[in-house]
């Protein structure tokens, strides 16, 4: 610090602290602000009518400075009639239509080829002969005892009628 007082640095004196307004300006109100946005909006559409006229307008240079500022147009190539974009857009289109037709039949395989990997076999059931013979010879076995039970009961209804009716006959 003692080498910069001794320089002219050290000399000069820092400029004042510029005074603060300490009360804010009040907020703007809704028709301030509208207010500010025409003007904005005026100031624009003049700029724009300038700009407009200015195009318009011809512009001329003094006679003695008037130059030709258009370049000459490039002599006409009959061999040349396809504009360069269109060789890059026919690559691309071909290039599709290839990818197209090579490709959908091998898609189309590679489809099947999943498909029959995915197919099921059928699988052989066990023999359900047996079985079905068993439940066939239940099912007999069940209809001769119903019979039975049935004659039993025809029996013993009879029994009733003949002894209610015998002895009311007494």
């Amino acid at each position: 610090m003692s080498n910069l007082q001794g320089t002219a640095a050290g000399a000069t004196k820092a400029p004042p602290i510029p005074s603060m307004d300490l009360n804010p300006a009040p907020p703007a109100t809704a028709r301030d602000i509208g207010r500010e946005v025409g003007a904005a909006v005026r100031q624009a559409k003049a700029a724009a009518r300038e700009a407009k006229q200015a195009a318009q307008a011809p512009v001329n240079p003094p006679p003695a400075q008037q130059t030709a500022t258009t370049a000459p147009a490039p002599p006409f190539d009959a061999s040349n009639v396809i504009p360069p974009q269109v060789e890059g857009i026919s690559y691309a289109f071909f290039t599709t239509v290839a990818i197209c037709v090579v490709g959908l039949p091998l898609a189309r395989a590679f489809g099947r080829l999943l498909d029959r990997k995915a197919a099921y076999k059928p699988v052989a059931g066990p023999d359900l002969t047996p079985h079905i013979r068993q439940l066939q010879d239940s099912v007999d076995a069940m209809a001769i005892e119903l019979e039975r039970i049935s004659e039993g009961q025809r029996f013993t209804a009879k029994l009733l009628a003949e002894r209610s009716g015998g002895s009311e006959q007494k």
